[in-house]
């Protein structure tokens, strides 16, 4: 399971430690808010053991900058 991934907007590579279907399940079931920054996303799916973020990284820009981002339409 574990492929070669990168975050597709951040570059940060991650390994999948469960299924595609286990991940997106996971992520539907976030709440609302959690759901609108990658950042948080990817922070619960490395809290739930479902990805291993590889190397070093940092979530701070993400979250920083979250009041200056344009919504996904």
């Amino acid at each position: 399971m574990g492929s070669n991934l990168h975050v597709k907007y951040g570059g940060m590579g991650f390994t999948r430690l469960a299924p595609p279907e286990e991940i997106n399940r996971f992520v539907r079931e976030l709440p609302a808010e959690e759901r609108e920054s990658l950042a948080v996303v990817v922070r619960r799916l490395e809290e739930a053991g479902l990805i291993a973020l590889d190397g070093e990284h940092t979530m701070t820009v993400d979250d920083e900058m979250q009041g200056l981002q344009e919504p996904n339409k």
